[in-house]
């Protein structure tokens, strides 16, 4: 079995929104489909079946200039992700995105990095994909 090598540069973005744009450039080929800009269109992209490769297969994820996107989606981005959110969110949700806000703000807990590599390495879902940092 063959596992596909997928690129994604960190010199083709600087935001969460830029990222969202390399991830459908990189994961879909000859499609229509158009992505959202969200955590969960991006695990879909994931899960395959959009003409890169077949749903549930593998592929190893090979993030150039990791560094840079380490720190453009570091602390300050998730604390503005966070923010934004903030806006549209359930009042339920209220006091929960306030706490991401103030961890962000601390320099504590997970980075938009952090939440993207994740989602790369998720051994849970229908795929197991590697992840590289260069």
């Amino acid at each position: 079995m063959d596992i596909i090598t997928i690129e994604i540069n960190g010199n083709n973005f600087s935001s969460l929104d830029e990222f969202f744009d390399e991830a459908q450039r990189v994961l879909t080929k000859d499609t229509d489909f158009r992505a959202g800009h969200n955590f969960d269109a991006f695990h879909d992209l994931l899960r395959g079946g959009f003409g890169v490769f077949e749903y549930g297969k593998s592929a190893e994820f090979v993030w150039l200039n990791s560094e840079k996107s380490r720190r453009e989606l570091g602390y300050e981005a998730t604390a503005r992700y966070y923010k934004k959110l903030l806006e549209k969110c359930h009042p339920s949700n209220r006091e929960r995105i306030l706490g991401k806000i103030k961890s962000a703000e601390m320099r504590e807990g997970k980075t938009l990095f952090d939440m993207i590599t994740e989602q790369i390495n998720d051994k849970t879902d229908s795929y197991d994909h590697s992840l590289v940092l260069k």
